[in-house]
């Protein structure tokens, strides 16, 4: 039993804690444990006082002493897990947040640090369920939701990604990260513009944000706003010269502009800060690849292999230009371990299905192709080339079904009109036939004539009047959203004409 004089000095102890006079407390609870020690209110305190001071080492003995005397401690299970946590000890502190949780089945921050384990761990499915619970104990944990946000922000699931992260800023809107995040999961949604309100509300707090300008940047980048994501990408350069992802934005954007040169050169300067990051030799490899550069490409994407060995991207990649090379036995054998390191993944079902319909293993390509429409169910090539295997197997209505769906996604691609035309007459469906030859014809036409003016702007990437004739070109022919991108890019380029375009363009488009 405490004497009146114990309490009142672990209340002066407590006291100088609390005015951060960490060691006139910790001598006063030394003091105290000399009579008394077992008094567990004395070592938690001298705990947190040596933890303050820096000595861990000795925190953690305090608290594991402490619980030793007495196990059902909720809160010091909780505060030795986060001096184990921020020492890196992530199993311990894993085990310390268990017991947090076991001797306290509805405490929140007990959840919400072992959910934040999970989450490191990669065990998304149980970082859920203890962030949920963390939540169903105190429906005000903001910290809990947003992290649940991003949990489902980075799995891809942007509608619970946002259901998550508005509770979370309505719950705390003080909070940057969570508008931050909110506006991520808006642009993954494909709500672009208002995930760029979210990112400029950021920075109208704190504009010297660099991560939330790269993120501005690459949002509108998928607007084709090249003046607004340019400068915002070289504001983050400029705020962090050291991040290599956002010369790897940089790169992309001068790359969809044709400037290859500028883009080369923007992943040449992120080189020589490492050497040693697969995605810039990646990146490297799909300008070779876009210029039909295949044996370069291919160096980069062995290169990308080299450093990272475990990432099936440079297989894949690799497999890809195997595959443009007609080296269909190589292809095959980078895209199957490209398979093996990511099993769910369409693109690589996809390039399978491409090497075995070259290699005219129809059952094979059959079911690739049906595995990468379930998992790329949005790539209008790939329905195009379902289709070309049922075409080849002449079961011609299930090579119709195939074939529309992906002239639904992209009307415009002159194959998937010519096969379509191809169908209808094996069908006997020939009006129908005649019309989708006559789509194919302009559309090849177009395609032929927009492909001799693109090479022409790759060569002059500078001429703002070859993109202007482009863009013209797209805008005669009703594809009126590729027309506003490259009149976009000549306004970039300095195109006074391609002002006065953009805006009679939106006032058709707004119509």
């Amino acid at each position: 039993m405490q004497t009146v004089f114990a309490q009142q000095s672990i209340a002066d102890g407590l006291k100088l804690l609390e005015e951060k006079q960490y060691n006139k407390a910790i001598k006063i609870f030394e003091e105290i444990l000399i009579n008394d020690q077992a008094n567990i209110t004395a070592i938690n305190a001298l705990a947190e006082a040596q933890n303050k001071l820096g000595n861990t080492p000795g925190a953690i003995q305090l608290y594991k002493r402490s619980l030793k005397i007495q196990e059902n401690q909720p809160d010091t299970w909780l505060a030795l897990g986060n001096v184990l946590y921020y020492e890196k000890n992530i199993k311990p502190a894993l085990a310390a947040y268990k017991g947090a949780v076991k001797h306290s089945q509805d405490f929140a921050r007990g959840h919400n640090n072992l959910a934040t384990i999970y989450k490191e761990l990669d065990e998304n499915d149980l970082a859920i369920v203890h962030f949920e619970k963390a939540i169903e104990f105190d429906d005000s944990y903001s910290r809990a939701m947003r992290n649940l946000g991003d949990i489902y922000l980075n799995k891809g699931n942007s509608e619970k990604a946002i259901y998550w992260l508005e509770r979370a800023t309505q719950t705390e809107p003080e909070s940057l990260y969570g508008w931050f995040w909110l506006g991520r999961a808006h642009v993954q949604n494909g709500e672009v513009n208002k995930g760029l309100q979210y990112y400029l509300k950021v920075l109208a707090q704190k504009p010297n944000l660099p991560q939330v300008h790269h993120h501005l940047g690459k949002a509108y980048f998928e607007i084709r706003d090249y003046r607004n994501a340019i400068k915002h990408v070289q504001l983050a350069l400029k705020k962090n010269p050291a991040i290599i992802p956002f010369y790897i934005t940089m790169s992309r954007i001068y790359a969809h502009m044709q400037q290859e040169t500028l883009a080369l050169a923007t992943l040449q300067d992120a080189l020589a800060i490492d050497r040693n990051i697969a995605a810039v030799y990646i990146e490297r490899g799909n300008i070779h690849k876009s210029g039909s550069r295949y044996e370069d490409a291919l160096k980069q994407y062995k290169l990308a292999t080299l450093i990272s060995p475990d990432d099936w991207q440079g297989y894949y990649k690799q497999g890809v230009v195997l595959y443009y090379l007609s080296r269909m036995e190589e292809a095959k054998e980078a895209l199957t371990k490209a398979n093996e390191m990511s099993l769910d993944n369409g693109m690589v079902f996809h390039f399978r299905g491409l090497v075995a319909l070259a290699e005219n293993d129809l059952k094979t390509a059959e079911e690739m192709l049906k595995k990468a429409s379930e998992h790329d169910s949005k790539n209008a090539d790939v329905w195009f080339h379902y289709g070309q295997t049922y075409m080849r197997l002449e079961q011609y209505e299930a090579a119709k079904t195939h074939l529309l769906k992906s002239v639904e996604l992209d009307p415009n691609n002159s194959e998937t009109l010519y096969n379509l035309g191809q169908v209808y007459k094996k069908l006997s469906q020939h009006a129908t036939s005649r019309e989708y030859l006559r789509k194919f014809k302009n559309i090849s036409d177009i395609e032929e004539r927009s492909e001799a003016l693109s090479t022409q702007i790759r060569m002059h990437p500078e001429n703002s009047s070859l993109r202007l004739q482009l863009a013209e070109l797209y805008e005669q022919n009703g594809q009126l959203d590729r027309a506003l991108m490259v009149y976009k890019q000549a306004a970039y380029i300095g195109n006074a004409e391609a002002e006065k375009k953009i805006e009679n363009l939106l006032s058709k488009l707004n119509q």
